[in-house]
C-alpha cells in the first residue's frame, strides 16, 4: 500500500521538533540538578524538588492525556509547549517556596503531556513495522540529543557558569517551533471502543511493569549527576562525557532496535535486556571502583532504554488507536507517581552512610518485578486475542 504524504511528513516534523527541543533540554536537565548543589542546596533538597517535578508530570498528564484527545492537537501541542518553556525559565529565577515547588510541578506537568502527544502522535502512523521504525528513530534521536546536551552542558556549565547556560538554553527551546507551527494531524473516527479481556490484562501489566521500573529508575537515574559526584567527586565535564556515552550506546541501540527485534524475536529481546538488568543494577552496590562502575552504569542505561520502542510498539500494535493518548497518559501518571516517590525515597537514603548502596539495592528488586510483568505480557500476547470490539 502507497504510503499517504501526511504519514510521512509527520513523523519528520515530530523528529525535528524532538531533536531540537531534545538538544536545549538535555543541556537544560544536565545542569538543573548540579545548578540546585551549586547554589548549596543539599542532594534531599534535590531530590524533594524532583520529585515536585514527577507529580507534575504524573497528575497534569493524567488530567490533559484524557482531554486532550478532544482537542485540537496542533494548537494543544504548542501550547503545553509553551507552557514548559515559561515555567522552565522561570524556576532559574525564583526559589522561594512555595512558588518554586509549585512551578517545578507545572514544569514537569507540561513537559510531560508534550512528550505524551509526540510520541503517540508517531504510534498513530503506518503498520507495525513502520511505528516500530519511526518510534525507534524518535526516542533514539531523543537519547542522541541527550549525548550532545551531557557533553555541551558539561563544557558550558564549567566554562561559562552554569546559571548562564541554563537561562540561554531555555529561551532557545523555542526554535523546536518551527518545524511543527504548521503541522497538520489527521482526525481519527470517533466512536466507542471497548477493549477485550485480553487487551484490558494487556494494560494492567503494561501499567504494573511502567510502575515497577518507574520506581527502580527513579531511584537513581534522574541523579546520576549527582551520585557520580558524590562518590567519585568527578568534575562536571567527566561527569557530562559519562552520561553523553550512555546516552550514545542507547541513541545507536533504540535507532537500530527494530532491526534487531526483527531478527531474533521482540520478546526474546526484551526478556534478555529484562533479566540482564537487574544484575547490573544490584552490582552497582558494593562496585566502588570509578571505571568498573561508570562500565556498569553506562551498560545498564543503554541495555535498558534501547528497547523502549520495542516495547511500546508491542504494546501501541496491540491497542486501538483512538486510546492510545489516553492510555499513554495513564501511563505517564503511574510511571511519574512511582518516580515522584522514589525520588523522596532518594532524598532519604543519600544522606545515610551507604545511602547509595541501600538506593541500588532495592532498585534491583523493582526491576525483578518488571521481567516478571513482561513474561505475563508476553502470555497474554501469546493468545492472540487482538481485535476489539466497536459499538
Amino acid at each position: 500500500m502507497e504510503e499517504k504524504s501526511w504519514e510521512k511528513t509527520i513523523p519528520l516534523k515530530l523528529t525535528a521538533f524532538t531533536f531540537i527541543d531534545g538538544f536545549f533540554m538535555g543541556i537544560y536537565g544536565f545542569l538543573y540538578n548540579l545548578f540546585l548543589k551549586e547554589l548549596g542546596f543539599s542532594s534531599s533538597f534535590v531530590g524533594d524538588i524532583s520529585a515536585y517535578s514527577q507529580w507534575g508530570t504524573a497528575i497534569i498528564s493524567f488530567v490533559l492525556g484524557f482531554v486532550s484527545s478532544k482537542l485540537d492537537k496542533r494548537k494543544a501541542l504548542i501550547s503545553y509547549f509553551l507552557l514548559s518553556v515559561f515555567f522552565g525559565f522561570y524556576r532559574l529565577l525564583d526559589f522561594s517556596s512555595p512558588r518554586f515547588e509549585i512551578v517545578s510541578f507545572l514544569f514537569g506537568g507540561f513537559s510531560g503531556i508534550t512528550g505524551i502527544l509526540v510520541y503517540t502522535s508517531v504510534a498513530q502512523i503506518g503498520n507495525r513495522e513502520k511505528r516500530g521504525k519511526y518510534l525507534g528513530l524518535t526516542f533514539g534521536l531523543g537519547m542522541f540529543t541527550g549525548v550532545t546536551g551531557n557533553l555541551l552542558g558539561g563544557f558550558f556549565g564549567q566554562f561559562f557558569g552554569i546559571k548562564n547556560a541554563l537561562i540561554v538554553v531555555s529561551l532557545l527551546r523555542v526554535l523546536a517551533l518551527i518545524p511543527i507551527w504548521k503541522i497538520e494531524f489527521p482526525r481519527l473516527t470517533a466512536h466507542k471502543v471497548i477493549l477485550t479481556s485480553t487487551q484490558k490484562k494487556v494494560v494492567l501489566y503494561y501499567l504494573l511493569s511502567t510502575a515497577s521500573v518507574g520506581f527502580g529508575a527513579g531511584l537513581f537515574v534522574g541523579f546520576g549527576n549527582v551520585i557520580f559526584y558524590d562518590l567519585f567527586k568527578m568534575s562536571i565535564a567527566v561527569i557530562g562525557i559519562i552520561l553523553a556515552v550512555a546516552q550514545l550506546m542507547t541513541s545507536v541501540g533504540s535507532i537500530l532496535s527494530h532491526k534487531i527485534a526483527k531478527k531474533i524475536g521482540e520478546m526474546r529481546l526484551l526478556i534478555f535486556s529484562y533479566v540482564v538488568v537487574p544484575i547490573l543494577i544490584a552490582s552497582l552496590s558494593f562496585v566502588r571502583e570509578p571505571i568498573t562502575f561508570t562500565t556498569v552504569y553506562v551498560l545498564r542505561f543503554a541495555v535498558m532504554n534501547m528497547v523502549n520502542p520495542v516495547f511500546n510498539n508491542i504494546i501501541f500494535s496491540f491497542l486501538p488507536p483512538n486510546v492510545l493518548v489516553t492510555i499513554s497518559g495513564i501511563n505517564q501518571f503511574v510511571n511519574n507517581s512511582a518516580r515522584a516517590v522514589s525520588a523522596n525515597v532518594f532524598a532519604s537514603f543519600s544522606g545515610l552512610k551507604d545511602g547509595y548502596s541501600y538506593i541500588f539495592a532495592v532498585s534491583s528488586i523493582f526491576y525483578v518485578l518488571n521481567a516478571y510483568f513482561m513474561i505475563r505480557i508476553y502470555k497474554q500476547l501469546s493468545l492472540k486475542e487482538t481485535k476489539q470490539t466497536v459499538v
